[in-house]
């Protein structure tokens, strides 16, 4: 992501941070696609109830990045910078 201050970060300490995320969210599974998108890499465990699609999930009808569409809310991440 870029600006990460464009977010609403709740807390960050180093590269530990919570942020509130919009209602539904796209994240990569694979690193190298996720530096293509910005200053910033969030990595973020989702429970499975939080997880709406994913490209394994319907096999030849979806074709992408590798991404994963995710219901929002608060989540803890790392961040790391490129």
């Amino acid at each position: 992501m870029n600006g990460l201050e464009d977010h609403e970060v709740l807390w960050r300490r180093g590269k530990r941070a919570v942020v509130l995320f919009n209602n539904v969210n796209a994240f990569s599974s694979h690193r190298e696609r996720a530096d293509e998108f910005g200053d910033y890499i969030l990595t973020v465990r989702v429970p499975l109830a939080k997880v709406c699609c994913f490209q394994e999930l319907l096999p030849g009808l979806l074709r992408g990045e590798g991404e994963h569409l995710v219901i929002g809310g608060v989540y803890e991440v790392s961040l790391s910078t490129l």
